[in-house]
Parts: structure tokens; sequence; C-alpha cells
């Protein structure tokens, strides 16, 4: 796919391939088996780690080793066993609870803060800091809410944590695609802002390859394209989308461990970054061995999605101020 191949845009960088562990916390989850499987075959990943609280966590590692592949796989249970899954890991991933028959939003975001604030804890004390994606939902709010907490208890740097938002450019190639009869591999359409209904814009200004919308057809397009996560929840009967979100995980871990290789590229990622009027931002960032870089900028938007930028911005600022506060008040 063209936003793939984008996302890991080689630079001309001296390339040293290594081996890396990526350690998957919640990785007996839904969403953190399909990730497990992705990672499973990615050839640079020479140790998968599986950690979660889970008893059935031990038969998720045991179905994984089945699949033959260079790379060890180890499994961990339990929140004394947190620091030993994360030891020696280049790349971490969060996945968390989601959204499912049963169980209340708010039900939902308490675990989720809970799992976060103890996992930042735990990985601060990692040193030198692995890389840190995080794909646990609300990501506009715990990616603030973890950053502060690991700037406050160790090893701290900026630009090693991040929220895995790459789900929503694909999403946007995908429907792009469909709606213009292209193929979807060459097909490109920034995605800014948040990763929420209420702060995710789709830039079909800077489209490529650019097709005649009417203004009626880009807004259809951006109520649809924000409120495609509840029209899969709707269809799976109260469980929220697993596949493409795991998906776009793999891609983002692929993109680091090229940066590790010393392959400077893209990724689609939520960081913090105060460029844009709020103090965190989500769009197309510049990442290398060091972490990330410069975000990816547009000109030129339209009226309509400067208009959708302005009140992106003050819900975000709002979110975050959200994070930090559930942080305060826990």
């Amino acid at each position: 796919m063209l936003q793939a191949k984008k996302c890991l845009h080689v630079f001309s960088r001296k390339v040293i391939s290594r081996n890396y562990q990526v350690t998957i916390v919640g990785g007996a989850s839904e969403i953190g088996q399909s990730i497990a499987l992705l990672l499973r075959n990615q050839r640079p990943i020479t140790s998968l780690v599986i950690h979660d609280n889970v008893t059935h966590t031990p038969g998720i590692v045991l179905d994984l080793s089945h699949i033959p592949t260079n790379s060890a796989i180890k499994g961990y249970v339990g929140s004394d066993s947190l620091d030993s899954a994360l030891q020696h890991s280049d790349v971490v991933i969060t996945t968390g609870a989601i959204q499912s028959p049963g169980l209340s939003e708010k039900a939902r975001l308490h675990f989720n803060v809970e799992f976060i604030k103890s996992f930042a804890t735990r990985v601060s004390k990692v040193s030198p800091i692995p890389f840190i994606g995080i794909a646990t939902e609300p990501i506009n709010i715990l990616v603030p809410m973890a950053t502060e907490v690991i700037r406050n208890h160790g090893d701290y740097d900026p630009k090693k944590i991040f929220g895995i938002t790459s789900v929503d450019l694909f999403t946007a190639q995908a429907m792009y695609a469909s709606i213009n009869n292209i193929n979807p591999e060459d097909c490109n359409v920034p995605v800014i802002g948040g990763h929420s209904n209420e702060t995710v814009i789709p830039l079909l200004s800077q489209s490529k390859p650019a097709c005649n919308l009417n203004q009626k057809s880009i807004e259809e397009f951006t109520a649809k394209f924000r409120s495609q996560e509840d029209l899969v929840t709707n269809y799976k009967k109260g469980w929220s989308p697993t596949l493409s979100i795991a998906y776009g995980v793999s891609i983002f871990v692929q993109g680091i461990l090229n940066a590790l290789d010393g392959r400077s590229n893209q990724i689609h990622a939520y960081i913090e970054n105060n460029d844009f009027g709020t103090s965190y931002f989500a769009g197309m960032v510049f990442v290398d061995e060091n972490g990330a870089g410069e975000m990816e900028r547009y000109s030129n938007l339209s009226d309509f999605e400067c208009h959708l930028l302005e009140r992106t911005i003050e819900q975000l600022r709002k979110d975050v101020s959200k994070g930090k506060k559930m942080l305060e008040l826990a």
C-alpha cells in the first residue's frame, strides 16, 4: 500500500541490520493476539514477548510458538512479572480493554487509565527507555497521561513515546480508493489531528491522485470516515474493530525497527508536539534511531479543513488536560 510504503520510506542512511525484542503488554487480549500474530513473522524481531495478567496467557504463547519462525517467543503472567517482560525491550506496545458487550464506557476508561498508569510507572524504570507505542484507547487522553508518569518517575525521552494512529491513515486511504474506483495501493490521503471522532481530519485537499469532489461529497466523506469505528462496532455487535488496528500497529513496529536499523522514515502517530496550537498532535512523523523528529506540514488547506482544525485543537487541549487531571486525581 502506498501509505504503508510511505511510512517505511528510506532516506539513504547507512543500514545496520540488527536483532530486536518487541514486547506486547496486554498481549493476550483480542487485539494483542492479532498484533502478536502479525509480528510473529517480522524478521528483525528475534524475541517476541507477550505479557498479560490473565491466566490463559501461556496458552496464547504456546499457540504462537507453533508458527515456525526464527524468533523466540516468551510469555509472562501477572503484574509481578512485568518488569522482567520489559527488560531488554527495543519496542513496547500496549493494548488494553476494547469496547465490548457488557462493558460500559466508564468501566473501560477506568481499566485503561489504571493499566497505562501502572505500565508507565514500570517502563519508566527501564534504561535506556524503549520505543513505546500506545494503542490503548482513548489515545488522545492516555498518551499525555503516560508521558507525565514517565516524566515524573524515570528515564524520560519524549521522542520515544507514540500514540499509534496508523489505522486512521489506512482507513482514509481505503475509503478514498473505494469512492474513486482506484487502486488503494496507488493513493494517499493525509490524516492529521487526533484519534477520535471529533479530532481526526482527512485532508482531501492534499489527496493523491487528486479527485474532483464537490463540497457536499467532501463533507459526507469526512463524516463517514469519522464514524467508521462506530460502524464496525455496530456490525460486530458491540465489539471494537481490532484487525485493522492490529495491522496499523504492525506497520508502526516495522517503521520503528527500520529506524533503529538506520533507515530514517515516516510513521503515523500522535506525539508530544507544540507546533500546531496544542501540546499533542497526530500526523506523519519523521523518525530515526533517536526517536521522533519533525511532523509533516501541509499548506493550502481548504476552508472546511481549517474550520475542522480549529475545533480539533480546542478538543485536543481538553483531552490532554483530562489526561493530566486523571493523573492528579488518581
